[in-house]
Formats: C-alpha cells, sequence, structure tokens
C-alpha cells in the first residue's frame, strides 16, 4: 500500500518534487549546472539558492491558484447562465399581454399526469442523448385555471450532468415546452465535477376543443 497516500497534499507535492530533482541529478544536464554553481561567488550562490527555493514553493501555489480560478470561472459561468433563463422567464411573463404572448407562454399539449410529465421530459432528452434515469419527476400537480387552460408543476432532481447539459435541458423545457422554472438549487460534486440538485417546473397549457372531446 502506498503510505504517501495519507500524507497532507502539500507534503505529497514536495515529495514529487524533490524526487524529480533526484531524477534530474541523473541527467546529463545535471554535471553542466553545478560546474556553473560551483563556479559562482559565495554570494551569487546565496541568491541562486533562493531563487531555486522561491522557484520550488510558487510552482505548487500557482497550480493550485490555477485549479481555484478555473473552478470559479465554472461556477461563476454556471450561476450567470442560471440568472439569464430566470430573466427570460420574468421577461416572457411581464413584458406583453396575456393575449399577446399566449403562443409563447402556453404549450398547446396538456399535460394532467405524472406519466405525462415524465414521458414529456423523455421525449426532451431524447435528442440530447441524455439518460432520463439522471432526472427523477416528483410531487406532480396539475389543476385548471380556466375553462381553456391547465397549470401541471412538477419537481425535478438532477444527477451526473454537466453544465452544458443542464442548460440545454432548460433552454429545451423552456423553448419547446413553454415550462417556467421557479426555483433552481445546484451543487457540484467535486471528485467528479458534475452537477446534482433539483428545479422546479411549471408548464402551462391550453386545453382544446379536441383534447376535451377525446377524455
Amino acid at each position: 500500500m502506498d503510505d504517501t497516500k495519507s500524507l497532507p497534499f502539500f507534503q505529497r507535492m514536495d515529495q514529487a518534487i524533490f524526487a524529480r530533482i533526484d531524477k534530474f541529478k541523473q541527467t546529463p544536464n545535471y554535471n553542466p549546472l553545478q560546474d556553473f554553481y560551483n563556479g559562482l561567488e559565495e554570494e551569487q550562490q546565496k541568491l541562486f539558492k533562493g531563487i531555486v527555493i522561491l522557484s520550488i514553493f510558487l510552482l505548487p501555489l500557482a497550480g493550485v491558484g490555477m485549479f481555484w480560478l478555473q473552478n470559479n470561472s465554472l461556477k461563476d459561468d454556471l450561476s450567470l447562465r442560471i440568472d439569464i433563463a430566470s430573466k427570460a422567464n420574468e421577461i416572457i411573463g411581464q413584458s406583453q399581454g396575456l393575449e399577446e404572448i399566449s403562443p409563447q407562454v402556453f404549450s398547446d399539449r396538456p399535460i394532467d399526469s405524472d406519466s405525462m410529465m415524465s414521458s414529456r421530459i423523455s421525449e426532451l432528452l431524447s435528442p440530447m442523448s441524455i439518460d432520463l434515469s439522471k432526472i427523477q419527476v416528483s410531487g406532480f400537480e396539475s389543476s385548471s385555471i380556466s375553462a381553456t387552460a391547465l397549470k401541471a408543476e412538477a419537481n425535478f432532481a438532477f444527477s451526473n450532468l454537466t453544465t452544458d447539459e443542464l442548460m440545454n435541458i432548460f433552454t429545451s423545457m423552456i423553448s419547446r415546452e413553454k415550462f417556467r422554472i421557479s426555483s433552481v438549487e445546484i451543487k457540484r460534486n467535486p471528485d467528479t465535477n458534475m452537477l446534482q440538485g433539483q428545479f422546479h417546473g411549471i408548464h402551462y397549457s391550453v386545453i382544446s376543443a379536441e383534447s376535451e372531446g377525446n377524455e
């Protein structure tokens, strides 16, 4: 069993650096460098040592800094995309009168059952090659808000999704099926860098005379 795995991160990094130094000593380039160092005066040797030690400490910190910046960039990007989706929902609901925006807000395909909600989500995921098992539907409710309009809503739990996959799901639900995303909770798995969480979706639809006749 490798005992180094139980060591702190920076201590393991130090061991890796010194191991590389030992390997470098075995290369043909080491002797000319050693001769160069021996040819320096005492003060110059101290300065040279200081530069090498500083470099050894700065390289790991630079790596950690780059990882931190990349992680923050992804987090900020996801937050920005969620904000855009939320603002888009607000604009759809507030910018125009109900009659003018009815085709953009109301779907012509009602959802009146839990199984129909799951089926509709499956239709959206299929073109994107996203496994349906990554999204679970729960808490389905439906109600008539008028003689010709139906409201359906549910909670959607998701896991093992990339940022692009989650945004594609939101975009497809909003543009194709006229869903409104009322709340979102997102967590990133630090080991896999995949997203998990849940959101609440609301679906408004028009009940056509043909749909009523089939009931």
